[in-house]
């Protein structure tokens, strides 16, 4: 297995049961984008048509994607890579699910992953940017937000989740 990619997403963590089920969503989403991503790249595989079209951009598809926690909620991301290491997966990409690269971007989250490095020696990781540090970040705020593209009635915005 150490051939097959695992995406972990690590979020904050929160003690709100809405704001923990938001999160458990978002991972669902996540797998199911991913889910076909990995049906279309099979398909493209099986007609020929990547060497027709040139390369999918479905090749990025992880075997896995998991959530992660750092507080207040589970599982943690200890648990989560120690899971998934004893279970055959050695390479991993890391998503800090953090707008900026603060404490747990910059110290918490590395500092972490090299403790699980020097238990499980197997363990590949790489880190990967944060949202802000995205060329499109700013454009999908402009684009998204200010530009009333969302529409969240703060209100109620719990509600729906």
């Amino acid at each position: 297995m150490d051939s097959q990619k695992v995406l972990v997403v690590v979020s904050h963590g929160s003690k709100c049961q809405e704001s923990k089920q938001e999160f458990k969503n978002f991972i669902q989403k996540l797998n199911e984008i991913n889910s076909e991503n990995k049906k279309r790249k099979e398909f493209e595989s099986l007609s020929g048509m990547t060497e027709q079209v040139g390369k999918s951009d479905s090749s990025g598809s992880y075997v896995l994607i998991r959530g992660a926690c750092l507080e207040f909620a589970s599982p943690q991301l200890e648990t989560v890579i120690e899971d998934l290491v004893k279970k055959g997966y050695e390479q991993f990409n890391i998503f800090p699910l953090f707008i900026f690269a603060g404490y747990h971007v910059r110290e918490d989250i590395p500092q972490r992953l090299e403790k699980l490095k020097a238990e499980f020696e197997q363990l590949q990781y790489n880190v990967l940017p944060h949202p802000a540090a995205a060329d499109d970040f700013a454009p999908y705020i402009l684009n998204n937000v200010l530009n009333n593209k969302v529409k969240i009635n703060p209100l109620n915005y719990f509600d729906r989740i």
